[in-house]
């Protein structure tokens, strides 16, 4: 948010505020609010006076077209929620909004999931449970009109209303979830669940009746909900409840009932459900609306609100408004598309844009917004977005910090090949002496480190066929296809000024046919992703034979694994760092000493160089025990790590036996840890919380356990 300074006020005699006041308060000129209004159509105080009547507004007030109205965030999609809700009731049609709460959204998708993870059973049961719901608040409003009574419908819906009093004060959205945990019956099988559901409603005999009392009151109900993406993630199950009050909407369409559903859907929502949906060619496709600006409809916009604020209703010339607000190289409407420059071509981003101009150009004095005014807010307002994105992420990926801020100063569009080289340096180069780089393991190519920073819409991808820039922002699933190597790679123009990234020509960037949707909030399928490789990692283990078969994968096995679990507490990993020597080495790392098991391992120990000696063999003997304290002198100190394959965390008798011979002899710590360990603790990375902290206990309680029992043992042979 932008602050203004220049004029202070006292709140008491003799004392003045320190602090400036927030641009949503006041500022020099006078002005109380954002000059250009709220960002938010929720709280928007100009909405009322400077709504725009596009030909997507008009499409949805006049016809029956259209039951979903699909839109980027930002794009305007509560705006026109809002004003066709007042638009219907001043033309006497009755209005039925549902705009469902977070915890109401997580309820409903939670029950769904512990019935079924299969979409078209989570559909089917979502779908009667919706229609259900929505012919029960029809009822409600219907009854309040004083005809209800006279209608022939009237006993048998005053009769199933006492039936079902329960389920009469609880929102749409509440009561669709009550209706299915009702009619769940542990022994039955969930293929019944739907006809239980319509049968203890009566359906078809409750929305006939309902149909009739309207048909007599001589009402038509227009059903909106907005909010849909409320706890939604791209999942099967979430997307089902969607599914389900899509095919309710098509039902009451195809019945044609005096019931008409308006859905206000975004984007990347409405893409998942065509992915997962069989049926959306047929029930959605062709019933759906897109919401869509261009420079004329934003410049209108953006006129009509100045006009609010200068109070000036005798100009009808936008450009004449506009350059009241815009002097020098951003006036006229070659400098509004200037602004344009710095955003997607939606409402949002336009209003916050020029309300941060605003605001900083106020701190100077003026009244007028002038170039540098805007390069100061647009630079501003990218440098948030992007602290937002990394925050977001510091705890699910930390690592992905690392790779984004590689592309500081470079150029805003690359070719893939370029782009993925980039990524390919960035990992083969690490020191892994940042706990971050841990990532980097966990990745292990630049194609995965790609598809990472797809996946959080940092980087979009060229679409030949349609000359657009697709970015993908919700974890939809989204296919990378990468024909050629010159593809084209451009990143998120909202994140360019904060990277101070080269954009060398703008009009090869159609700004306004990006597809994405930006929304800082946590991306699950970041998560999932990374949770899908470090499975795949110890899925591979298995698979891995013993011996000398497959000794060089399990040694590149091993690691791996070492990077992502000690990153950051050791450094600069290698792989047989002396292969040319007598003494050769597996793995080796400088000990970082900081804290905790490895700060102990270098006082104890004396131990700065830690050697991985890595035995694709379950059991060590007296050889590999002499081996393994040959390594040990100067910087690697007096203890060595051994990797197997045991399948205990026990050790032998005999093995208990060497260590303590090696240890009493040459006082050498040989410290063994079975590779299922190894995959255990990289399996406790999918917890984010617990990323560390697992593996630095167990090494500790093992050390402990060698330090105080195998040490202290009788020799035994």
């Amino acid at each position: 948010m932008c602050y203004s300074s220049s004029i202070y006020k006292p709140w008491l005699a003799g004392q003045f505020r320190t602090t400036p006041y927030p641009t949503n308060m006041i500022n020099p000129t006078g002005t109380i609010g954002n000059v250009l209004g709220d960002a938010r159509a929720e709280t928007d105080k100009l909405l009322s006076d400077s709504f725009v009547e596009t030909p997507d507004f008009l499409a949805l007030s006049t016809t029956n077209d259209f039951n979903f109205v699909v839109g980027r965030r930002g794009t305007g999609k509560s705006a026109l929620f809002i004003r066709l809700q007042k638009f219907f009731r001043d033309n006497r049609l009755w209005v039925i909004k549902d705009a469902p709460k977070e915890y109401e959204a997580l309820e409903l998708h939670a029950t769904i999931e512990k019935i079924t993870d299969d979409y078209r059973q989570a559909r089917a049961i979502v779908r009667i449970a919706w229609r259900v719901s929505a012919l029960i608040t029809i009822l409600c409003e219907a009854e309040k009109h004083y005809k209800f009574c006279k209608s022939e419908s009237y006993d048998y819906l005053n009769k199933f209303k006492t039936n079902h009093s329960s389920l009469l004060k609880s929102s749409t959205f509440k009561r669709c979830t009550q209706i299915i945990q009702t009619c769940i019956k542990p022994s039955e099988s969930i293929a019944l669940i739907p006809s239980v559901i319509a049968s203890a409603f009566e359906v078809e005999h409750l929305q006939k009746n309902i149909s009739a009392a309207l048909v007599h009151i001589k009402k038509r109900i227009i059903f909106l909900f907005d909010n849909l993406d409320e706890g939604w993630q791209p999942r099967r199950t979430d997307s089902a409840v969607l599914g389900g009050l899509a095919a309710t909407a098509a039902e009451f369409r195809d019945s044609q009932s005096p019931i008409h559903v308006l859905l206000f859907i975004r984007d990347n929502t409405f893409r998942a459900l065509s992915v997962f949906d069989q049926d959306f060619s047929r029930h959605i496709e062709g019933n759906t609306l897109r919401l869509r600006w261009n420079k004329d409809g934003l410049f209108h916009l953006v006129a009509l609100r100045l006009r609010k604020f200068f109070d000036i209703h005798d100009i009808e010339n936008d450009t004449k408004i506009w350059n009241r607000f815009a002097k020098n190289d951003i006036s006229y409407k070659t400098g509004f598309e200037k602004c344009l420059q710095h955003t997607l071509y939606r409402p949002r981003d336009i209003l916050v844009l020029l309300n941060c101009t605003y605001s900083i150009a106020s701190r100077s004095g003026r009244k007028e917004v002038i170039e540098s005014d805007l390069d100061e807010a647009s630079r501003q307002i990218s440098q948030d977005r992007m602290q937002d994105l990394l925050k977001e992420y510091e705890t699910v990926f930390p690592g992905l910090e690392l790779l984004i801020l590689h592309f500081k100063g470079h150029s805003a569009v690359l070719d893939y090949e370029k782009f993925t080289m980039e990524l390919e340096t960035i990992i083969s180069e690490s020191t892994f002496s940042d706990q971050k780089e841990s990532d980097f393991a966990i990745l292990s190519n630049a194609k995965q480190a790609f598809y990472a920073l797809f996946s959080i819409g940092f980087v979009g991808m060229h679409d030949v066929a349609t000359n657009n820039y697709i970015f993908c922002h919700d974890g939809s699933p989204a296919t990378i296809d990468v024909t050629q190597h010159d593809q084209k790679v451009c990143i998120h123009p909202c994140h360019w000024k904060a990277l101070n990234l080269e954009v060398s020509d703008l009009q090869d960037i159609p700004l306004d046919q990006i597809h994405d949707d930006l929304k800082t909030e946590r991306n699950p399928a970041v998560q999932d992703f990374r949770m899908k490789l470090i499975g795949q990692l110890i899925s591979e283990l298995p698979k891995t034979p013993p011996g000398n078969e497959g000794a060089a994968q399990f040694e590149d096995w091993v690691f791996r694994a070492v990077r992502i679990l000690f990153s950051g507490k050791l450094n600069n990993f290698q792989l047989k760092p002396n292969s040319n020597s007598v003494q050769r080495r597996d793995i080796v790392a400088t000990n970082n000493g900081d804290k905790g098991f490895w700060r102990r391992i270098l006082e104890d120990y004396s131990t700065r160089q830690v050697t991985f000696e890595v035995k694709n063999y379950e059991k060590i003997g007296p050889d590999e025990a002499r081996q393994a304290t040959s390594y040990l002198s100067g910087p690697y100190g007096n203890f060595i790590i051994i990797v197997t394959r045991g399948k205990n965390e026990g050790l032998t008798e005999s093995e208990k036996s060497w260590i303590k011979e090696m240890w009493d002899q040459h006082k050498k710590m040989i410290f063994t840890i079975p590779s299922d360990a190894l995959g255990r603790c990289i399996s406790k990375l999918r917890k984010s919380t617990e990323r560390f902290d697992y593996t630095e206990d167990f090494l500790t309680k093992r050390l402990d356990i060698f330090v105080r029992h195998y040490l202290s043992l009788k020799i035994k042979r």
